[in-house]
């Protein structure tokens, strides 16, 4: 296995691309602490369907937008499984509305979430990554880190700041052969981006329509599955990647080629 004795975080975990990546993360060979903000029963979960795989797992509540959380989140995974080899940063949110629909609140939870919860976690696993001497770091970015988008304001500069955060540290932390990397997804299908597909929809406000109008800017034909993704992910993880760092992985079925 290519993760064999390592141990990974995962960050919003509970469900989705987070799920899919902490249980090919484990698939992969590493131990996994499943994070989750408020959905710790389906965390719980992901972690005994890792266990079942014969690897050791956590469930961990933490918001990651609070620097205190993260701190409990590292300080619980070394003091039960020993080190931090990866991080998968996941968690995140999605909200979508007009620019002048955006509330204050809207704004600066996104922020809060995305951005700043990526920074809090690699922040605060970085001198753990240095005490081995190696580390991955592995962001979720998004399409729309790179385009830009109607009516996701927040949501579309939150990401521009990960891929940006993923490049300066990719650069600082090369010394210390700690990677950072971020895998871009096109629109996949999770109930975070309900919102999105009732927009696309228009007056109906009917998710599976909003999903066939949006498929029509993929080239592929078709909208993501989380299944896309989990792959680069263990990627990232891997020794396989140890010459590659500060790269932004599209992964979006030719959207971001024209």
């Amino acid at each position: 296995m290519k993760l064999d004795g390592k141990v990974a975080i995962v960050t919003g975990a509970s469900s989705g691309i987070g799920k899919a990546g902490a249980l090919a993360l484990a698939e992969a060979g590493a131990d996994v602490v499943v994070n989750g903000r408020s959905q710790m029963q389906k965390a719980e979960e992901v972690a005994h369907q890792i266990e079942a795989m014969g690897r050791k797992a956590l469930a961990v509540q933490a918001d990651v937008s609070k620097s205190e959380d993260v701190d409990r989140l590292v300080s619980q995974t070394v003091d039960s499984l020993g080190k931090v080899d990866i991080l998968f940063n996941n968690a995140g949110i999605g909200e979508f509305a007009p620019l002048e629909e955006h509330s204050d609140e809207m704004w600066q939870r996104t922020i809060d979430i995305n951005l700043t919860g990526h920074f809090n976690c690699c922040r605060r696993v970085v001198p753990e990554m240095k005490k081995l001497g190696k580390g991955k770091i592995i962001n979720n970015g998004s399409i729309f880190g790179h385009h830009g988008v109607p009516n996701a304001t927040a949501y579309g500069v939150s990401k521009m700041g990960i891929h940006g955060l993923t490049r300066c540290l990719a650069v600082e932390l090369a010394p210390y052969r700690i990677n950072v990397n971020a895998v871009a997804p096109g629109n996949v299908v999770t109930p975070i981006n309900d919102g999105l597909y009732k927009m696309m929809a228009g007056e109906s406000g009917d998710i599976e329509v909003g999903k066939k109008e949006l498929a029509k800017s993929y080239p592929w034909g078709r909208l993501g599955e989380v299944g896309d993704i989990a792959p680069a992910v263990v990627y990232f993880a891997s020794d396989d990647s140890d010459f590659v760092t500060g790269q932004i992985l599209f992964i979006d079925g030719g959207y971001s080629v024209p």
